[in-house]
């Protein structure tokens, strides 16, 4: 009995050395996260966008874009009006929005009022505030952090605070989740499964298809029914409504009045600007009918799995102890 209680516990300590020696990247669960409270409580479902220190594509615009050298989440799905109406709903900062249906995407959302947003989503979960308003304007512009606060993985971003864990996403995380295919470790000129120019629908989950080239009165699709997914699993990064990145237009961020990156095309535009050539900019305390967003998150790795140093103490000094049990047994 003694030895069959000594083996279990040698391959429960050689299992949690396994266990540390999987990297974090690999061991990420993307999913749902909830906001709000009450009847203002929503769901926001993220994927993991992996492939950590991918290179750089050299075929688009801007050129260089979309390396990445950390793993982190985007929202699968557009942020919806759903969203926009429980915000609103709890706290008197008022985001302005169109009117279609509650599943819709949110437009007419100002880049300054999305950052309003994300900032929420930060602080009613306990995280440090993406961005520095300094003043209660809904539409006011940022601040820029100081080098100290701001964030600095892949260089130094002012626009964006270092302990965030939300945030809109910048100009290569957007790019990287929208044109790059992990298995191939090849970019795309479409986000799509197989980077084809995709088929155009109304509204669908189709492999390959994109809402685009409809009338403009048929308005965007529900955002869970956006057309088919890109290589990483995110629906609508191709068409439906185009989207806000962090960055400035000029990939600066040394101003908060400067112009940001919009992508993606929306339900009215053709499948060049769906493409991965096509970057525009908008004044971020502008808005438009056809422009939305989607939010971009922290990998939870960092929570979910444990640092191998420390996952190896642990481990070593669960060995310890069965052998210093094992000991006094004799």
């Amino acid at each position: 009995m003694i030895r069959l209680q000594a083996l279990f516990r040698i391959c429960t300590v050689i299992t949690s050395l396994v266990i540390c020696a999987i990297p974090a990247s690999d061991s990420v669960s993307a999913g749902a996260v909830t906001f709000g409270s009450g009847a203002n409580t929503f769901n926001m479902h993220f994927t993991t966008i992996g492939s950590a220190g991918n290179a750089a594509d050299t075929t688009g615009s801007p050129n260089p874009a979309g390396a990445v050298s950390y793993t982190y989440q985007l929202g699968t799905y557009e942020v919806s009006e759903d969203m926009i109406t429980k915000f609103n709903a709890s706290q008197s900062l008022q985001i302005t929005k169109d009117s279609r249906v509650a599943d819709k995407p949110a437009t007419s959302v100002s880049w300054n009022e999305a950052a309003r947003f994300v900032n929420w989503l930060n602080t009613s979960n306990g995280y440090q505030a993406a961005y520095n308003f300094t003043s209660t304007g809904v539409n006011d512009n940022i601040a820029l952090w100081s080098s100290v606060a701001a964030w600095q993985q892949d260089g130094e971003n002012l626009f964006r605070h270092k302990d965030a864990h939300f945030w809109l996403p910048s100009m290569d995380e957007w790019y990287k989740a929208a044109f790059y295919n992990p298995v191939t470790s090849a970019y795309v000129d479409y986000a799509t499964a197989d980077g084809s120019v995709p088929t155009a629908v109304a509204s669908g989950t189709g492999a390959n298809t994109a809402v685009y080239n409809q009338s403009f009165g048929q308005g965007p699709a529900d955002i869970t029914l956006a057309g088919g997914l890109s290589a990483f699993g995110v629906m609508g990064l191709n068409g439906n409504v185009w989207e806000w990145e962090e960055t400035s237009f000029n990939l600066n961020n040394s101003s908060g009045s400067s112009s940001r990156g919009i992508r993606g095309g929306s339900w009215v535009d053709n499948s060049n600007n769906l493409s991965s050539s096509i970057r525009s900019g908008g004044d971020p305390a502008g808005a438009g009918i056809s422009i939305g967003f989607r939010v971009a998150s922290l990998s939870s790795s960092a929570a979910a799995v444990p640092e191998p140093a420390s996952c190896m103490v642990w481990s070593v000094m669960g060995l310890a102890g069965w052998w210093y049990r094992g000991r006094r047994r004799k």
